[in-house]
């Protein structure tokens, strides 16, 4: 039950052919020469997503490592059980996901401020 079909280019099954064809455009192998592909700014771009990512959730655990720490502190200090850990947990926790909401906020209108659907009738893009 063997196919007897070769698999030379342009006999293969469409699905393959459209793949081949996605790879190939994404490599720059068919690409306009006029616009060459930007590598270097590509992999910028992508390393400061990945190092803005990375800080986000570095500067969440730290800060809820740091408010659990105080907590600690305070109930050591104070002679109560878990009392200032949860408050200053819950704190640290709320204070951090205000700051990365707010933060996102703001990326996000920086990024929409020259978008077509903001613009108004008649402004020339």
């Amino acid at each position: 039950m063997s196919d007897s079909t070769s698999r030379t280019k342009g006999n293969e099954a469409p699905a393959i052919a459209a793949i081949r064809a996605a790879n190939a455009s994404l490599l720059g192998k068919d690409r306009d020469p006029a616009k060459p592909f930007k590598r270097d700014s590509y992999a910028a771009e992508t390393s400061r997503g990945y190092s803005t990512a990375m800080g986000r959730g570095f500067e969440l655990a730290i800060t809820l490592v740091i408010m659990v720490a105080i907590g600690l502190g305070a109930d050591r200090l104070f002679g109560t059980s878990p009392v200032f850990v949860i408050i200053f947990s819950v704190l640290g926790f709320a204070g951090i996901t205000v700051k990365l909401f707010l933060g996102y906020d703001l990326e996000m209108k920086k990024h929409e401020e020259g978008a077509i659907w903001n613009r108004k009738p008649g402004e020339a893009s």
